[in-house]
């Protein structure tokens, strides 16, 4: 007999669908897409209950990997959308259940440091770029000393 491997994601009003481990995650994917009428080209993931994203949006061959390869069977899971910046490479995440915070104070806040984090991230690289972007004659040029400047500084009395 095999055992019962489904799990339970959240999502919408406080809907609940039970789904069926035993299917690749490109299925299971597209079905949430369409029970949460999120657009194909949305990309969503699933959060646990602790707050782990499960990335599921990074598997390389979802079309060929199982979703119980990923998911813990008897589980919960919150659906969630994610919305890459187009400008930068900060990335969002929304709760794609409907007061969150209600129901699971402690998600809606890692969800929230999940998106700060990322933007942060993305903040400190664009820094970094533009800093190694600056042309080098942004920075004051000091004169070489020359011999006359030599001189007329040890008639000063200071130092070389």
């Amino acid at each position: 007999m095999l055992s019962a491997m489904f799990v339970t994601v959240k999502y919408g009003a406080n809907c609940q669908e039970m789904v069926n481990l035993q299917c690749r995650v490109l299925i299971l994917m597209a079905h949430m897409k369409r029970k949460c009428q999120c657009r194909p080209e949305d990309c969503i993931d699933l959060l646990d209950e602790t707050g782990t994203l499960m990335n599921l949006s990074k598997v390389e061959n979802p079309a060929s990997e199982f979703a119980s390869k990923y998911l813990r069977e008897r589980e919960r899971y919150i659906l969630i959308r994610i919305v890459r910046e187009e400008s930068s490479e900060a990335i969002c995440y929304e709760s794609l259940l409907e007061n969150l915070g209600k129901h699971h104070p402690d998600l809606a806040d890692r969800l929230q440091k999940l998106s700060a984090n990322t933007q942060t991230r993305d903040q400190q690289r664009r820094g970094s770029l533009q800093r190694r972007a600056q042309p080098l004659t942004s920075t004051p040029a000091r004169p070489r000393p020359t011999s006359q400047s030599r001189k007329s500084s040890e008639f000063k009395g200071t130092p070389r």
